[in-house]
């Protein structure tokens, strides 16, 4: 399945605004007669000669730019795809989703055709929960499913599920455990707070109080998508799922991470980097290694946890 002349990598804007970056213009390979351009999917660096497509979902309040450097790190025979969501970057003045759900559609929506082959999908932190009800509709929809679904700093969706309705709360991560906590909205200085202490916002967003009053509500919305998602115990993917967490991520713990194993019906793995929540800051080579291996092959792993 090669993949060489297919419109398979549709964007719908002229360039990318790293967080905290200057804006950058990217070439854009549309191809004419196919699927539509969509603003829900970026490709900063086409490759149509690729044999793999690895489709990343960002973390709460994070945005597709995010992933530049990492696409650009790639080896010639996997092709990113990177997922927007509204409310950041070029759909900036669209209104932000309100749920995972609706964010999950949305981006279904915009892959079921639009993948030229069986992607991989890698999903930081939030983006795992949104990377897994994606690959389960276009499983359920018997389309162009993922063959591997990579949950990076993420704990498992039934876990999440138990934590909120249990009423606990952890502060600190996109897992909007506070907004949870508190009836109350938050202060802008708090959301902000909560959001740059894992490294996922630069510092400039602070210091620039109307770039700051632009991207705040996307994170809220963000936040409240997690504090309202909650997930049956027995939803599973087809896909095998490697975990990857960082031994210093004070959000989630390795046991949360590790049992993202029930939500598969094939084999699951987990691989332990040091750092934090954001352990792949840099694209270190034991993580680029890791994450392209996992793309090319299915690990068959054991169930740690």
């Amino acid at each position: 399945m090669g993949g060489a002349g297919e419109g398979h990598c549709p964007d719908g804007g002229e360039g990318h605004c790293p967080d905290g970056g200057t804006a950058t213009t990217t070439p854009v390979r549309v191809l004419g007669t196919g699927p539509a351009p969509t603003t829900w999917i970026r490709c900063f660096h086409p490759k149509p000669a690729a044999r793999y497509t690895l489709v990343c979902f960002p973390h709460a309040g994070g945005s597709a730019s995010y992933y530049f450097d990492l696409s650009a790190a790639l080896d010639p025979d996997i092709e990113m795809l990177v997922v927007q969501y509204p409310g950041r970057e070029n759909r900036l003045f669209e209104e932000p989703a309100g749920s995972v759900a609706a964010l999950a559609d949305g981006v279904y929506g915009a892959l079921r055709t639009r993948l030229p082959r069986r992607p991989a999908f890698f999903g930081h932190s939030m983006g795992g929960l949104i990377g897994f009800e994606v690959a389960r509709r276009l499983e359920s929809a018997g389309g162009t499913a993922p063959h591997l679904l990579v949950a990076s700093a993420s704990s498992a969706p039934s876990v999440r599920t138990d934590r909120l309705t249990s009423g606990e709360a952890r502060g600190g991560s996109d897992a909007g455990s506070a907004a949870e906590a508190e009836p109350e909205p938050e202060a802008d200085d708090a959301v902000l707070a909560r959001i740059m202490g894992l490294g996922g916002t630069s510092d400039g967003v602070r210091q620039d109080p109307e770039l700051l009053q632009l991207v705040l509500p996307a994170i809220r919305g963000d936040l409240r998508a997690l504090a309202e998602y909650r997930v049956d115990a027995g939803a599973v993917v087809g896909c095998p799922v490697t975990v990857f967490v960082a031994d210093g991520d004070p959000d989630v713990p390795l046991a949360e991470a590790g049992a993202w194993g029930a939500h598969t019906t094939a084999d699951a793995d987990v691989h332990v980097f040091e750092g934090d929540h954001f352990y792949f800051s840099g694209n270190p080579p034991k993580f680029l290694e890791l994450l392209q291996d996992a793309v090319r092959h299915s690990h068959s792993g054991t169930q740690l946890i």
